[in-house]
């Protein structure tokens, strides 16, 4: 039974349900940016991006005019954002080719050597706690790769498996950790009946032009190269564009003044994410606190829901003070420009755009167009250090403050 690792971001989720602009995070820099893994999602995520709050409006005048209303803005030009290094270095290029040619290995079955630490066993095993099987316990036949003593399974599992040879049937005796992340398992004594199907003796692909020309689009390896280097700038010039905006738009909006923020629109945006989640759990065939845990390292739902809807006021915010912005400076949309993002972001993210249409209102695609023409605004008068001279300041400012303590003295 594998161990679960805490750590992914609850952004990701955050972001297939929210909406499509390349936007910020919270106001506090809590929750991250709503980054760029909104733009790895298909038309039924789009579908769940849908703003409930922007279907109350008739246009997207009318939308900028009452958000705009509750807004005071403070200072939103010149903010400054820490300028992020792109360049791709020779290790980074080697490494995805390392990936692209691990993933291409094959192996041969090993079905008469006794399993030991460092092998790759394929097995099969059912799970019971007190005689009754449990979710996610069971391998149903289809085979788990598991390479023994990497402690990718929960304590003394792997360590059961040394010393049989395939074909063997054994009981693999465990407890499950208090912490495990599911109350019915949590601290409870346990047996895997459990097969050691074979060990896998892994042959390594050979790395030539013909490798690159029989499993890609190029016919070297040195085209293949130039690919992959081309890939990793464009991939860390996104993140590194994300990340300013980022810190940019959070600035802003620490800088504003918000009043009335509806939570009844908060609420809705908050249960709609919290659904979708349920329901991904639930086709994935895993409890919806497992998958809060495994997916996103929150062990208490009421939590994670309360974190949710922390989010989602300041998506709230971020919506208010773009249309603030909008309104003062006269920024708009007209619907070529709304039908160029649609039609943009279709093909960026490889979704249909009738489908996009189907689930989205004009207003909401003009939003998010509007939105998208604000962070341009905002990013052409924002000001870029680079991380040397940001440290530089905080010092300065520490020195000078510490200075006027001892004055005062």
């Amino acid at each position: 039974m594998r161990k679960f690792n805490k750590g992914c971001a609850v952004v990701l989720a955050l972001a297939l349900s929210m909406s499509f602009m390349t936007g910020c995070g919270d106001s506090n820099g809590t929750s991250g940016k709503l980054d760029n893994t909104a733009s790895k999602a298909t038309s039924s995520d789009a579908t769940e991006s849908a703003d409930n709050s922007s279907e109350e409006f008739a246009s997207i005048e009318d939308m900028v005019d009452q958000y705009a209303a509750d807004v005071t803005l403070g200072e939103y030009k010149g903010m400054e954002y820490e300028e992020k290094g792109t360049d791709v270095t020779d290790d980074e290029v080697q490494a995805k080719v390392d990936s692209f040619v691990n993933g291409l290995a094959t192996f041969d079955k090993d079905t008469t050597s006794e399993a030991k630490n460092g092998d790759t066993v394929n097995i099969d095993f059912v799970g019971t706690v007190d005689g009754e099987e449990f979710d996610g316990g069971n391998t149903n036949g289809s085979g788990y790769d598991l390479v023994l003593g990497s402690g990718s399974f929960i304590d003394n599992f792997e360590d059961q498996i040394v010393g049989h040879k395939p074909g063997e049937t054994f009981t693999v005796n465990v407890t499950f950790p208090e912490n495990y992340g599911k109350d019915e398992l949590n601290g409870k004594a346990a047996k895997f009946e459990t097969t050691l199907n074979y060990i896998k003796i892994d042959k390594p692909a050979t790395y030539n032009d013909e490798l690159v020309a029989n499993n890609t689009s190029y016919k070297t390896t040195a085209e293949y190269e130039a690919s992959v280097r081309e890939q990793l700038k464009q991939s860390k010039e996104d993140s590194a564009l994300a990340s300013a905006q980022n810190e940019v738009m959070v600035a802003v909006i620490n800088n504003s003044t918000i009043e009335n923020i509806s939570a009844d629109d908060v609420q809705a945006n908050a249960d709609k994410i919290i659904t979708s989640i349920k329901t991904q759990a639930e086709t994935n065939g895993i409890e919806y606190d497992t998958y809060i845990y495994y997916y996103y390292g929150y062990d208490d739902s009421a939590a994670f829901e309360q974190y949710v809807q922390q989010v989602c006021e300041e998506s709230q915010k971020e919506r208010m003070v773009v249309c603030a912005i909008a309104k003062r400076e006269n920024i708009s949309v007209t619907d070529d420009e709304a039908d160029k993002y649609i039609a943009d972001y279709a093909t960026k993210n490889s979704v249909d755009e009738s489908t996009l249409r189907q689930n989205l209102t004009d207003v909401e695609i003009k939003y998010n167009a509007l939105a998208e023409k604000v962070m341009n605004f905002l990013m052409d008068n924002a000001k870029a250090t680079t991380g040397a001279t940001t440290e530089a300041a905080e010092t300065t400012e520490s020195t000078e403050a510490a200075d006027a303590e001892q004055a005062e003295e």
